[in-house]
Parts: C-alpha cells; sequence; structure tokens
C-alpha cells in the first residue's frame, strides 16, 4: 500500500497587541509568542518524521545500504536524492555502461546534472510502478514485499504461484522474455511504468535499451547476472530496494542470507578431503557445452568446498567449451553438475563412462522445482534472491556428513540412460 504524501503544517505566529500593556505583560506576552514558536519548530515529533520522508526528504530513519559484494553498481546519499553508479565493461559481448543514476525524492528538486552527475539519469522514487523482463528482477521486487507495484513482466512461465495467478488475472502484462528478444516499445510506451528495469546481456539488449530511451521510457539496466559471486548477484536486492526506499527491509534479508552462507562455508571448512566437481549446460548455442568456468555459478562450488575443475581466469560469464576440452579438464571430478534431467541426449556412452562422476552415478541436475506445464523454473527466481538454500544443498551433496538430514530442494540425480 502506497503511503499518501502528506503537508506538514506550517507554525500559526501568534500576533499580540500590545497597546496599553504595561512593560511587564509586554515582556510576558512576548516570551509566551517566542516559546510557543520555539517548540513548534523543535525535534519532530515521530508523526512529522513521517511527514517529512512523505515529503521528498531522505528522513534520517530510513537505513542507509552499503554495498559489500557486489561489483556492478554502488551508491551514495545526498540530503534528497541519492547516486548510484551502475558500471559493467564486457567487449566480448558489446556490453560497454557507465552511467549515474539520480534517485530524487518526490517531490524535491533534482540537483544540477553538472560534474560528476553530468549526463546523469534522474528518477523519482519511491516508485509507484515498475516493469522488468528478468525472472530474477521480479524476484528481488516481490521480496522485498513490492508484488503489487509490478505492472509488467516476461510473461506467464513463472514458477512463483502468487505472481503466476496475479498474470492470469492480466494484473501484470506480458513484455517478452529477456534471453528471447528485447521488451516490446509499444507495449512498455502503453503502459507508462514509472521505470523498466531491463535485462542487458549483450549487444542487443544494449541497443534496446537506448531504444527505449529515445522513446521517453525510463529504462534502466542491471548486471546481476554479470557479479562473480553468489552473494555479489543477491545484493542486487539493495539495488532494488533503492528504487523504494526499502533500504531496511533489504538489509535485514541480506544480512540473514550471508550469515547463513558464513555458517555454512565455516562448516566445509573443517574438512579435510576436499571434493572436486564441475557444472556445465548442454546444449550449448556456440559449442558442445557452456561451462561456468569462473561466473557466479562457479563460485557456489568453492563456496560448498569444492574444487571447480573448470576454473580459470577467464570472463564473469558461462563460456562454450567443446568435449575434448572438458573430458581433459574434469574426467577425474567427484561430481558433475548439469541443467540436463537425462543423458538422453548427451554424447555416446563411451564418452560419458570416461568421467569417474558419470560411472560413479555422481551426476546431478538443478531442475527438481520445476512446473513443466508453464515451463517455469525455479532455478531462475528463488536463488536470485537466496542462495543461501543453493548452498545448503551443494554442501549436503558433496558432504553428507555435514548435513545428514538435509534433503536437496533443488538438486536431484540425472536420470543415466546409457549406462
Amino acid at each position: 500500500m502506497m503511503i499518501k504524501s502528506t503537508k506538514i503544517k506550517t507554525p500559526q505566529i501568534l500576533l499580540v497587541d500590545t497597546t496599553g500593556l504595561p512593560h511587564v505583560l509586554l515582556f510576558l506576552s512576548l516570551l509566551a509568542v517566542v516559546g510557543a514558536t520555539t517548540f513548534s519548530c523543535g525535534p519532530p515529533t515521530k508523526k512529522n518524521q513521517i511527514a517529512i520522508e512523505n515529503e521528498g526528504l531522505i528522513s534520517p530513519l530510513i537505513e542507509k545500504v552499503a554495498v559489500e559484494h557486489a561489483k556492478n553498481f554502488s551508491v551514495t546519499y545526498r540530503e534528497n536524492h541519492k547516486i548510484v553508479h551502475l558500471h559493467y565493461n564486457s567487449p566480448d559481448r558489446g556490453v560497454v555502461f557507465d552511467r549515474k543514476l539520480v534517485l530524487v525524492q518526490r517531490g524535491t528538486a533534482a540537483p544540477e546534472l553538472t560534474g560528476e552527475l553530468e549526463d546523469a539519469w534522474v528518477v523519482e522514487v519511491p516508485l509507484k510502478t515498475i516493469a522488468a523482463n528478468d525472472d530474477g528482477e521480479i524476484t528481488r521486487i516481490k521480496a522485498l514485499g513490492l508484488m503489487e507495484h509490478i505492472i509488467a513482466m516476461g510473461g506467464g512461465a513463472i514458477y512463483d504461484a502468487e505472481l503466476r495467478q496475479r498474470w492470469e488475472e492480466k494484473k501484470i502484462a506480458s513484455i517478452g522474455y529477456s534471453f528471447h528478444r528485447p521488451p516490446l516499445p509499444e507495449l512498455i510506451l502503453s503502459l507508462n511504468p514509472d521505470i523498466l528495469i531491463q535485462y542487458t546481456y549483450n549487444h542487443d539488449g544494449l541497443t534496446s535499451l537506448e531504444k527505449m530511451r529515445a522513446l521517453g521510457i525510463n529504462a534502466v539496466p542491471q548486471f546481476a547476472w554479470a557479479e562473480p559471486s553468489f552473494l555479489g548477484k543477491a545484493e542486487w536486492l539493495k539495488f532494488t530496494a533503492l528504487f523504494f526506499n526499502k533500504e531496511k527491509e533489504a538489509n535485514n534479508l541480506f544480512k540473514e542470507i550471508v550469515d547463513r552462507c558464513e555458517q555454512l562455508m565455516g562448516k566445509v571448512e573443517q574438512e579435510q578431503e576436499k571434493v572436486t566437481s564441475f557444472l556445465v549446460y548442454y546444449p550449448s548455442e556456440n559449442s558442445d557445452w557452456s561451462a561456468h568456468r569462473n561466473d557466479f555459478y562457479a563460485s557456489f562450488l568453492e563456496a560448498a568446498g569444492a574444487i571447480n575443475v573448470l576454473a580459470d581466469d577467464g570472463p564473469t560469464h558461462a563460456v562454450g567449451i567443446n568435449n575434448e576440452k572438458m573430458l581433459d579438464l574434469a574426467k577425474d571430478a567427484d561430481f558433475w553438475l548439469v541443467n540436463s534431467v537425462s543423458d538422453g541426449t548427451w554424447p555416446t556412452i563411451e564418452y560419458l563412462n570416461a568421467f569417474k562422476a558419470y560411472r560413479k552415478g555422481n551426476v546431478y541436475h538443478y531442475q527438481k522445482r520445476t512446473r513443466y506445464e508453464h515451463n517455469a523454473y525455479d532455478w531462475y527466481e528463488t536463488p536470485e534472491v537466496r542462495p543461501d538454500l543453493v548452498l545448503e544443498d551443494l554442501v549436503s551433496i558433496f558432504y553428507p556428513n555435514v548435513l545428514p538430514d538435509h534433503t536437496p530442494l533443488y538438486f536431484e540425480k540425472v536420470k543415466l540412460t546409457k549406462n
């Protein structure tokens, strides 16, 4: 529910008729005036503090966020606005972006856009409506208790039952999923959201973003997907919160996540013999497999106490890898993690049996929470906000003695049909 803006009443000035008053009475009357005025201008009450916040000033009661893990955004606070520095540089994907956003409290004037703020984009906050073409961003909005502000998302292929219901009731429009195509500008214009958070994954996405802004759509990119660590990606919860003045909620949730992750990492650090593992996606558009070598998915393996046999110093996104290279690096790994629920379309049994993990039956997929009737996968939703749930699963798989009573939420064994 949106809190309506309220006006702060100007203190009333007391007018005293001093005609004919003795000096003592005159002095007492003036003293009363000064006292009344001083009292009315004292520290704001809680009611007045809320009014100040609604009027546009950033209240001392609004918590500030500090970015600790995310690499692609930062924020500083001013009297009536926040300055968000949003940046990502990936020439191989054709995405080079470096821009400041000025989030101005509603009802106040934007700062002069000079110096470091030259060419900055201005957004009035808190937002009333929002659209996003990535399920991860939609999940972050809902996690902050702001579902009613969502007026558009990718579509109905959403695992979350409440979001799916709102989509079925046509309370949320479909604008197209980020991986398939950029959102439709004509539809966005008709919906007129306060902001469009656009998944900007490659050069086409960046071109689409520029087109949106040229049409007057307040489109802003998000680069959570490019974070090199799962905690960095999860911290984009704070980025979303900035647009709604929900920093306190974001801080509280993120602290719970970090605390749980640190607890789990502390448990596996005590294990003397480390397991080995790798995580790939099949099939890949550009190669035999798509490997998570140095991205946020890969960071799960190390945090769960496993040595990632595919790790390198390459880009922080999935990269193609051919059969020969993967076999060379991963043939002796203890665990194989993949997106496929079955090996039916994989290479020959001769190739697969060369992998220790395949021979031992230690091949796991992460599609356990799936609504196939809606083509919806929770793997791309809840873990965006709750990576601790994924980490807990992996620890229980790699080191069953550490979490003996845990049943994995996302992972289960791949159906091996060729062995």
